[in-house]
C-alpha cells in the first residue's frame, strides 16, 4: 500500500512529489499506522518535521462523511492537533491524485535529528508568535494553486498583493479568478484578518463555510501561504474502481443509506442540526437548564429558543453538505454582504456561534416578543458574526474571550489602561460594546490595548496576562487538548473533563452513568468512576478509527453497535466496507490498531509537554457552573474531579504500558 504526497515550500517556490510505502516506513517499531491516512498520515509527517502543516484525505472516497484531516502543532496548546474539515477538499485531493499535501519551509524546518528522538525524549514545538507580537505579513506569502492530476501536476505561486484581507471576501475573490465562480470546480482555503495580525486563534476556512478552527490552524497556515486553491481533474467512481463490476462500485452509499437515514435524521431534518442543543440545554420547561450563559455565571438562557422549531422554520433558507455526502446537515440562512456577487452570503445555523455570541455574552432583545428575537438575531448576524467571519478567528474563542474580558473589567481585574473606553462603559449584555471590540480586533489598533489584543490569542491569553482571570475563563490553554470553552453538549460533570482528556471524542456526556447520591462513600465513587473511564476509553478507541479514516463523526456512528458510538457493530459493517477499497482487515485488527495508535498518540503529546492536569487546573468557574446544575458545593465537585482524573491516569497508564510506553505521570 502506498500514499502519494505533494510537498510544497511556498517561500522558496519549490515543490516535489513523494511516495510513502506503508510496509516500509521508517518508524519506531511500536508505532502502528494501519492504512496511513487521515490523522495517522498527519501524525507520521509531524513526527518527521513538527513544523509542517498537513492536509490529508481518507481512503474511502465517494462515501458520505468524507473530510480532510489538517494536522499541525497547535500554537494554542503546544501539542499536535488535528482538525477535520468538510466541503470539497477531500474530493479535490482525490482529483489531484494525492493522499495529502504537506506545507513545509526549509528555512523554518525543525531539525529531525535535534527534535525527534525515537527513544522518547522531549520534542521541541515550532516557534510561534508571542501573544503581543504579529507574525510576518501574510500578504507576503503567495497564493498557492494546485491543478491537474499527479504526476502531471501544476503548482503555481501567485502574489497575494490584491487578495482581500477578510476571510469571506478572499474566498469570493478567488472563486471568481480561479474557479470561474463555479463552487464545484475546486476547493479554496482562506485566511482572515486575524492571521495577518498574528492572532493565535486564527482559523483556516475551507470553501468559506467550513473551518479548521479549534487549534489555531490559520496561525500555522499563515507561515506558509496566503491561500490555497485545489483544482484537480474530476475522478468518478467508475475510474477509481476500474475493473470492479460489483454493485458497491456503482453506488457506494447504497449499503449505508438506511443507517444514515436512521441515525442522521436529527441533523438533516428541517428543524434539526447542532443548534437544537441550544434549545434543549437552555430552555428546559422544568427550569433544570444546563447551558452556561453570561460567561457561565448562569445556566439557562432566555433566548435559547433561537434553536427551537419556531425560530428555525421562520429563518432558514436551505441546507447543504459536504461533497459525496447525502446527509446535508448544514442548514443556512442568507444575510446581506457587499463582498458577495449577489449582495448576500450564506451563514450556517450552528450551535457554536450562537452559544458563544448570544448566550455567553448575555445578549437579549429590547422586547420579549417573537419578532424582537428575530430582529436581534439578524442584527447580531450582521454586526457581529459577519465581522468575526471576516476576522477569521474561531468564533468560540472570540465570543468567550469577550465575555471573560467584560467580566474581568467589571471585577477590576483588568486595568482601565489596558482597554479602550467603550469596553469600560460596556459589559455583558451590551451588543454595541461587543461590536466595537470586534471592529478594533480587525485592525492594528488592538495592539494598543493589551487586554483586547489578548482576546486574539484566545481566552486563555487573558489568564496568562492577568492570573486572577484563570478562574473566570471557559477556555483552552496549554493544559487542554483544544478549546475547553466549547460546551457543545449537556453541561454534565463529564463535559469539562472531556475538554482536558478527550483526545478523540468530546461527547463523554453520552455515557449512561450518574454520580452516586450525596453522602456516598469514596468506594462508591471509585467504583462509578472505574466504570465511567472504562467506557470513555472504549469511546476513544472507536472514534479514533473515524479520525484515522478521516470520516465525519455525524456519519461514522453508523459503524457502532446500535449507533451508540462506543464500539464497532457486531455485523462487521466497517470490515466489509473496507474490503471494497482493497483494505483487508478484521474487527480484532481494528481494535488492536485503535488502542495501539491511541497509546502512541498520548505518548507523542506527552513528548510535546502535555501532562494530565489536576482538578485544581480547571477554572473555578467550571465548578461554580456545575454546582448550579448538580446542587453540590464547588469544593466537593473539585474533590470528585480529582478522583475521576486519578482513575483516568490508572487506566490510561495501563493502555500505554500494554504497548511499551511509560506513562510520565
Amino acid at each position: 500500500m502506498h500514499r502519494r504526497l505533494l510537498l510544497i515550500d511556498p517561500a522558496a517556490g519549490r515543490w516535489r512529489l513523494e511516495t510513502l510505502r506503508v510496509e516500509t516506513l521508517a518508524r519506531d517499531p511500536r508505532e502502528d499506522y494501519f492504512v496511513l491516512s487521515g490523522e495517522t498520515l498527519c501524525q507520521y509527517l509531524l513526527r518527521r518535521d513538527p513544523g509542517v502543516l498537513v492536509i490529508a484525505r481518507g481512503p474511502l472516497p465517494f462515501l458520505s462523511g468524507n473530510k480532510v484531516s489538517i494536522g499541525y502543532v497547535s500554537p494554542l496548546t503546544g501539542v499536535p492537533h488535528y482538525s477535520f474539515v468538510g466541503g470539497r477538499a477531500a474530493a479535490q485531493l482525490l482529483n489531484l491524485g494525492l493522499d495529502a499535501i504537506c506545507l513545509e519551509s526549509a528555512s523554518q524546518r525543525v531539525s529531525e535529528s535535534a527534535n525527534r528522538r525515537i527513544g522518547g525524549s522531549q520534542i521541541s514545538s515550532p516557534q510561534t508568535s508571542s501573544p503581543q507580537t504579529s507574525s510576518p505579513q501574510t500578504s507576503s506569502r503567495p497564493i498557492v494553486v494546485v491543478s491537474g492530476r499527479a504526476p502531471g501536476l501544476s503548482v503555481e505561486f501567485r502574489p497575494a498583493t490584491d487578495l482581500p484581507a477578510g476571510q469571506r471576501s478572499a474566498f469570493y475573490w478567488l472563486l471568481e479568478r480561479e474557479l470561474g465562480n463555479d463552487r464545484h470546480a475546486g476547493s479554496i482555503f482562506t485566511l482572515g484578518e486575524g492571521a495577518r495580525l498574528g492572532y493565535r486563534s486564527a482559523n483556516l476556512a475551507v470553501d468559506a463555510i467550513y473551518h479548521a478552527g479549534r487549534g489555531g490552524a490559520g496561525a500555522v497556515f499563515a507561515r506558509f501561504a496566503s491561500a490555497l486553491v485545489l483544482r484537480g481533474e474530476p475522478m468518478e467512481a467508475a475510474e477509481f474502481f476500474a475493473g470492479d463490476e460489483s454493485p458497491f462500485t456503482r453506488n457506494p452509499n447504497a449499503a449505508i443509506a438506511p443507517l444514515l437515514d436512521k441515525y442522521c435524521a436529527r441533523l438533516s431534518g428541517k428543524t434539526g442540526g447542532t443548534i437544537v442543543k441550544l434549545f434543549t440545554t437552555g430552555a428546559a420547561p422544568d427550569g433544570r437548564n444546563t447551558l452556561p450563559a453570561h460567561n457561565a455565571q448562569r445556566v439557562g438562557y432566555p433566548l435559547a429558543d433561537l434553536g427551537g422549531p419556531r425560530v428555525l422554520k421562520a429563518t432558514r433558507h436551505g441546507q447543504t453538505g459536504c461533497h459525496w455526502c447525502q446527509v446535508d446537515c448544514r442548514h443556512y440562512h442568507w444575510i446581506p454582504a457587499d463582498y458577495a456577487p449577489d449582495g448576500r452570503d450564506l451563514f450556517l445555523d450552528d450551535f457554536e456561534p450562537t452559544y458563544a455570541t448570544f448566550a455567553m455574552l448575555g445578549l437579549t432583545p429590547a422586547e420579549d416578543t417573537f419578532q424582537a428575537r428575530l430582529d436581534l438575531r439578524a442584527e447580531v448576524d450582521r454586526q457581529l458574526i459577519l465581522p468575526i467571519e471576516q476576522l477569521g478567528c474561531d468564533v468560540i474563542d472570540v465570543g468567550l474571550g469577550l465575555a471573560a474580558l467584560f467580566e474581568g473589567v467589571e471585577r477590576g481585574i483588568i486595568p482601565g489602561s489596558d482597554i479602550p473606553d467603550f469596553i469600560a462603559k460596556g459589559g455583558l449584555g451590551d451588543l454595541e460594546a461587543a461590536v466595537q471590540a470586534v471592529a478594533m480586533l480587525r485592525s492594528v489598533q488592538a495592539a494598543d490595548y493589551p487586554a483586547l489584543r489578548a482576546v486574539g490569542d484566545g481566552p486563555q491569553a487573558l489568564a496568562e496576562r492577568y492570573p486572577p482571570m484563570q478562574d473566570l475563563v471557559f477556555t483552552g490553554g496549554r493544559g487542554t487538548l483544544g478549546n475547553a470553552g466549547h460546551c457543545n453538549a449537556l453541561w454534565t460533570f463529564l463535559m469539562p473533563f472531556s475538554r482536558f482528556f478527550g483526545h478523540y471524542v468530546g461527547q463523554y456526556y453520552k455515557v449512561e452513568e450518574e454520580l452516586p447520591p450525596p453522602g456516598s462513600g469514596q468506594e462508591a465513587y471509585r467504583s462509578c468512576f472505574e466504570r465511567v473511564i472504562g467506557r470513555l476509553l472504549a469511546r476513544e478507541f472507536f472514534w479514533l478509527l473515524s479520525n484515522a479514516l478521516s470520516m465525519c463523526a455525524f456519519t461514522f456512528v453508523i459503524f457502532s453497535q446500535d449507533g451508540k458510538g462506543e464500539r464497532l457493530s457486531e455485523d462487521g459493517l466497517l470490515v466489509h466496507l473496507l474490503r471494497n477499497y482493497g483494505i483487508h482487515t478484521t474487527r480484532a485488527d481494528l481494535e488492536w490498531f485503535a488502542q495501539a495508535f491511541w497509546a502512541q498518540s498520548i505518548d507523542l503529546k506527552c513528548r510535546f509537554g502535555w501532562r494530565p492536569p489536576s482538578a485544581g487546573d480547571f477554572p473555578r468557574r467550571v465548578y461554580q457552573a456545575l454546582s448550579l446544575v448538580l446542587d453540590r458545593p464547588p469544593d466537593e465537585l473539585r474533590a470528585l474531579m480529582d478522583l475521576l482524573i486519578g482513575e483516568w491516569k490508572r487506566q490510561a497508564g495501563d493502555v500505554l504500558g500494554r504497548f511499551g510506553y511509560e506513562a510520565p505521570w
